[in-house]
């Protein structure tokens, strides 16, 4: 029997927040525009290399990208620019994001689709997004709604890009993301609960259209 692979990945979350709010305020309004911005999102993952991919799930946008070829880090900062514009044009202006790195071990035999006679009805599917990386990102919209970090924006973590390389990267003319504040720790916050893992430093990025 042969070991899961383990790839080095780059994981982006971002999540979409009010988003019930506007439901039960505007219906299938609010259906269809966050529908049509999961589209924008999807079209805008432009990676082809192994391992990679985007999903949106409820008011979720998740996205794995595998490390390794020169030049990725500033493809995914344009990506999670590229998502953010589109969130807040398609009416989406509060959200969080988070771009962490890291070991992503998968098994083979989940990774599937099942469906009946037509695609149309699936009845099984496994999205493979559990692994450190993933849950330091989903960790850290828990520490921004206490008060941790720029808000509306997406917080990139030191192992991803460090301080030195981030503005270079956001200088291009076709760049989609601008930095915002200076680097901040959540390892050093208090908010009642420690935060568990040694990748502690961040960055935020806004869409470089809105960027103050």
């Amino acid at each position: 029997m042969t070991s899961a692979p383990t790839v080095g990945v780059y994981v982006f979350y971002f999540d979409v927040i009010g988003f019930v709010d506007r439901f039960l305020s505007e219906g299938q309004e609010a259906l269809t525009q966050l529908r049509s911005f999961q589209r924008a999102a999807r079209a805008a993952f432009t990676f082809s290399r192994p391992h990679s991919f985007v999903v949106t799930l409820y008011d979720n946008v998740w996205s794995r990208i595998t490390v390794g070829e020169p030049g990725t880090p500033s493809l995914v900062l344009d990506f999670a620019g590229n998502v953010m514009g589109a969130a807040i044009e398609h009416g989406f202006p509060t959200f969080f994001g988070a771009i962490t790195r890291g070991m992503h071990d998968y098994e083979s035999n989940d990774r599937m689709l099942v469906g009946k006679e037509s695609w149309d009805d699936l009845t099984e599917q496994h999205l493979d997004i559990t692994s450190a990386p993933h849950i330091r990102a989903v960790l850290a919209e828990k520490w921004s709604t206490r008060g941790a970090g720029p808000q509306d924006s997406v917080w990139v973590s030191s192992e991803v890009v460090n301080g030195d390389s981030l503005i270079p990267l956001a200088s291009f003319p076709d760049s989609a993301f601008k930095p915002v504040a200076d680097w901040f720790e959540l390892g050093t916050l208090d908010n009642g609960r420690r935060w568990p893992f040694a990748e502690s430093r961040f960055h935020a990025i806004v869409p470089r259209v809105v960027a103050k």
